[in-house]
């Protein structure tokens, strides 16, 4: 009896640690980094469009991905943002277009 519960707790615990918790860690760098957006970054969309964002609003972010060319995108659909530090250090052919 006593084995069998702590092989249950174990793989509770497991599934905790392997599951949830990275889980949890990718939802609140997505939070941080939608919470953080303002006109002038440059984002990668889940979908794959490379674009500067040119509004931020409460559920959605207009997106400029070619001149004169704007979508609106939902915020959960922001994937990353291109570092401008790091833009300094990269070579050309490894810059966003």
């Amino acid at each position: 009896m006593t084995t069998t519960l702590v092989f249950l707790v174990g793989m509770i615990a497991l599934f905790w640690f392997l599951i949830v918790m990275p889980q949890r860690r990718r939802r609140q760098q997505q939070e941080a980094l939608v919470g953080e957006l303002e006109p002038g970054d440059e984002i990668l969309t889940v979908g794959g469009l490379l674009g500067t964002v040119r509004e931020v609003g409460e559920h959605e972010v207009v997106l400029e991905v070619a001149p004169e060319t704007r979508v609106r995108i939902a915020k959960t659909a922001v994937s990353g943002r291109k570092d401008p530090e790091a833009e300094a250090t990269e070579t050309p052919e490894t810059q966003l277009p």
